[in-house]
């Protein structure tokens, strides 16, 4: 039976029509960029260069403690209570909580003097997605949105950047065709994916055609931006809502056995989410994980915290290798920045962005070591300090990219910062 709604302008074919499938899907930007001419600067003698077909970007939101995670300090005054325990990697200790990690720490190169200036919460962020700190006069794209333009086939049935419990850093200057398809709870079905009842193929291609016949007179009078990135955005949509790929997000169809090892935690079935999705074939998919800005009962939390990153993270490694993925996958596990050694009297930590830890796994990533250290009391960068724009530098190496120039603005800017230098130690 078809719908009694009647369609009288751009604005309700929006509200009644494929609108309503395709809202919140994929932020728009309307930053336009240029290619100019190649100007290569990764090393790319270095072992591991293009390695990487996918990455899974595991992002801890608000800045996870060294202290308390991958670099404890047991036995002094800045440690707090946090135990440790042996690992895979002899007379490697990482925190007590950590114990699926902790077995598999000879998959994981472990670098612990990651060292950046921004202690804000966003403009971190900001830094360590793009590996440029926010600036005026341009909006950087993130690394998802860097390999779906660089790596992504522009008809893909399924989005090339998955962002999974959080919007991530969008598209800037590259456009909306790059800007993530959000989840926020793998959870949770993804709203609107079937057409409203009453709405058949045909008659959604009908009200599609009607968009762009608006859109059409729209920029005709009104400039085509954003008709531009409208249509982007329907025609990702349409596209995820015709192809039996969209199953990979329904996570409640995974076999029981395949799904128990991650747990029923909101980061564990993202993880599950993250895995079917690489299975399928999406490019780049990142996993948000909140509440890591741990001012107040630090401890506490991220013991907690470390039990549902510990089963989401290691279930993913374990499915990757036995599938043979994981020497295609790259794996990162990042945050905004570390924890102060001083301890609060509400025994929590505040922002350090002065030494903190991150780790990496699969696709040329040689595991089974540890790259850098912090001083005695998680203070300072005592050996090999690797920076934002390094790491960064070393995640397009991995996935076989080399630095270019583009034009935003009128402005000429490096795909990453000329600074980055790739981590050769990650590799070889």
């Amino acid at each position: 039976m078809r719908s009694s709604t009647t369609i009288h302008s751009r604005r309700d074919l929006l509200r009644y029509g494929v609108g309503a499938a395709a809202a919140g899907l994929f932020a728009p930007s309307l930053g336009r960029s240029l290619w100019a001419d190649e100007a290569p600067t990764t090393a790319t003698s270095v072992p591991g260069f293009g390695r990487a077909r996918q990455v899974v970007f595991l992002y801890m939101i608000g800045g996870p403690s060294h202290f308390e995670t991958f670099d404890p300090k047991p036995g002094t005054s800045q440690g707090g209570p946090t135990r440790t325990r042996a690992t895979a990697l002899t007379g490697l200790h990482i925190a007590d909580s950590l114990p699926g990690l902790a077995q598999r720490m000879d998959r994981i190169a472990l670098v612990r003097s990651m060292t950046s200036k921004e202690g804000n919460h966003d403009r971190a962020r900001y830094l360590v997605h793009t590996g440029y700190a926010p600036q005026p006069t341009v909006v950087h794209p993130s690394l998802g949105a860097i390999l779906s333009h660089e790596k992504g086939k522009a008809e893909a049935e399924l989005p090339e950047f998955v962002s999974i419990g959080g919007p991530g850093v969008g598209p800037g200057y590259l456009g909306v065709h790059h800007a993530p398809f959000v989840v926020l709870d793998a959870r949770q079905p993804i709203a609107n994916l079937d057409a409203p009842t009453g709405v058949d193929d045909a008659r959604r291609d009908e009200r599609l055609k009607m968009l762009e016949k608006l859109n059409a007179r729209f920029a005709r009078t009104r400039g085509g931006a954003l008709p531009e990135a409208q249509d982007a955005m329907f025609d990702k949509a349409r596209r995820l809502m015709d192809s039996s790929k969209s199953a990979a997000f329904a996570i409640a169809k995974e076999p029981a056995a395949s799904a128990r090892p991650y747990g029923t935690t909101k980061f564990g079935q993202a993880c599950l989410q993250a895995r079917r999705l690489i299975d399928a074939g999406v490019t780049c998919v990142e996993v948000m994980m909140n509440g890591w800005d741990t001012h107040d009962d630090g401890f506490a939390r991220c013991k907690a915290l470390n039990g549902e990153l510990d089963q989401g993270a290691s279930a993913l490694l374990d499915d990757l290798k036995s599938s043979g993925k994981l020497a295609e996958t790259l794996v990162v596990w990042v945050g905004d920045f570390g924890r102060t050694p001083q301890i609060t009297t509400s025994q929590g930590r505040g922002h350090h962005p002065q030494v903190w830890s991150a780790w990496f796994a699969g696709a040329g990533i040689q595991g089974g070591r540890v790259i850098g250290a912090s001083d005695g009391g998680g203070e300072r960068v005592k050996e090999r300090p690797v920076t934002i724009p390094d790491l960064f530098a070393s995640l397009l190496h991995a996935t076989g990219l080399t630095n270019k120039q583009f034009s935003s603005n009128g402005r000429p800017i490096m795909l990453h910062d000329k600074e980055g230098k790739v981590v050769p130690e990650l590799f070889a």
